[in-house]
């Protein structure tokens, strides 16, 4: 193979030109193929083969689930409407089939929580019986365009580089990489700043004796069956004050103290386990950076060990406890928005937007995390004339602009930052990944391009399908 040697070193020829491909073997091929096995990726990778789609999911880890499994993303939010409507069926039978494996609990339409270390069991099982093939550890560096299409995918794996061929593609990397590898265009950042919000690396820690713990702080700062409201530094509640003892005492650092959720997941089956969601990182927040990833990843670790002898020193019911895992993949917020046909505004979100062809609904807040002014962002006054308090995303959001045969789905569609931080839970990921799985098969079966496809039609199959959405 002309141009690579034993390593990629500076000296590597990369060229985007089809006579180059053509010298890597073929040795895959569907009719959808979707990049990212994560939150979207899965449930849009079964919408598609439930469909009849012949469908192909590339994932660089070994696993489904993406920042639900590998960054420990454990809560399951509401939308904030009543009813919690999910808008997606798929979404709707995970959350049912999870709870009825005993790995996930929800109470009402409070928010709930999951194993996630079980989940990819269920959606490798829900993949197998819709048929979709998977391909584990394999990563896309480039893409082959003709005509302004994507013909097909050069991937790396650990046997080398090869070419998956496909008529249609879905990013679902979170991160936008396979829509900016096609040459779309992209948002990246608070618009003032240029700044992204804050990474985090969750951990779980277990051995815990959740009754003693619970006898130690009596202001419920967190129920044994669900999740505590997150730490401020110098709150008034006896956790924050135990915690804010230990800093003083050099015990934990104020980083430490920025942001500090703990989840038990005793009801998801992990008896004396919790989920934290700390520590968090405000400097090194570019998830496309691979220099950020490393430091935060290295940085975290050190901080979870810190922590782990702080609730061991403060805590009684930690004496035996330990980290039970830690994130592989650090928790990305926000990184890259896709330009779409379509991007879904702040303006837009304030007024209730409505559209005929949403796909997804959410009245999520507009969740910001970061310190300081770095992290503010301008905002719009508007009068609002809707009553039913939720927005809709339109379909337009997931069609790639510029691409043919180009969806994108997830925290990575075509909205503004204000929006993405909204939008980027899991239940509207899921419902933005079937909306994209299905609209796939529609645009293939037709021979069209996905801007062709309409968006009212995507939505009237989600809902035949048994999706439920708020009405309005």
């Amino acid at each position: 193979m002309p141009g690579f040697g034993a390593g990629f070193g500076k000296d590597v020829f990369m060229s985007k030109s089809y006579e180059f491909c053509t010298s890597i073997p073929v040795d895959d091929k569907a009719q959808v193929v979707v990049v990212g096995g994560g939150t979207a990726g899965a449930v849009a990778a079964i919408a598609a083969a439930r469909e009849g789609m012949d469908t192909l999911v590339i994932e660089p880890f070994g696993s489904l689930g993406g920042s639900a499994v590998n960054s420990l993303v454990t809560p399951l939010m509401t939308v904030g409407i009543p009813e919690n409507p999910m808008n997606s069926s798929i979404s709707d039978e995970i959350n049912r089939r999870s709870i009825e494996d005993g790995f996930a609990y929800r109470a009402g339409v409070n928010p709930g929580y999951f194993d996630p270390t079980m989940m990819p069991f269920l959606l490798e099982e829900m993949a197998g019986e819709a048929g979709v093939r998977i391909r584990f550890y394999t990563t896309p560096i480039d893409v082959v365009k003709e005509n302004g299409k994507i013909t097909a995918l050069i991937v790396r794996d650990k046997a080398g580089l090869h070419v998956v061929e496909g008529d249609l593609f879905i990013d679902c990397t979170g991160d936008g990489d396979l829509s900016v590898l096609a040459g779309a265009g992209f948002r990246k950042g608070n618009p003032k700043t240029g700044k992204n919000q804050p990474i985090s690396l969750r951990y779980v820690i277990g051995g815990v004796d959740t009754a003693a713990y619970v006898s130690t702080v009596s202001d419920n700062s967190i129920a044994p069956d669900g999740y505590s409201s997150c730490v401020k530094l110098h709150g008034d509640r006896e956790v924050e004050k135990i915690m804010t003892k230990a800093m003083e005492a050099g015990d934990l650092t104020k980083e430490d103290l920025s942001y500090w959720q703990i989840f038990s997941l005793e009801k998801a089956g992990r008896k004396g386990c919790f989920a934290v969601n700390s520590p968090e990182f405000f400097e090194h927040v570019d998830g496309t950076d691979p220099a950020h990833l490393t430091e935060t990843q290295l940085l975290g670790k050190k901080a979870v060990l810190r922590q782990l002898k702080f609730y061991k020193k403060y805590f009684k019911g930690f004496e035996n406890a330990y980290i039970a895992s830690v994130s592989a993949m650090v928790g990305i917020r926000e990184s890259r928005e896709i330009e779409t046909e379509q991007t879904m505004t702040y303006a837009e979100a304030l007024v209730y937007k409505k559209f005929e062809d949403g796909i997804a609904q959410t009245n999520y807040p507009i969740d910001v995390h970061g310190m300081g002014d770095e992290y503010t962002c301008d905002t719009v006054k508007a009068e609002v004339t809707d009553q039913k308090p939720f927005y809709e995303i339109p379909y337009g959001s997931l069609v790639v602009k510029g691409v043919d045969n180009l969806l994108v789905a997830g925290r990575c569609i075509g909205c503004d930052f204000l929006v993405q931080a909204s939008a980027r839970i899991m239940p509207t990921c899921r419902a933005t990944g079937e909306a994209a799985g299905i609209a796939a098969s529609m645009a293939v079966r037709k021979g069209v391009a996905p801007r062709d496809i309409d968006g009212r039609d995507v939505r009237a199959r989600m809902i035949e399908n048994g999706a439920v959405f708020a009405q309005w």
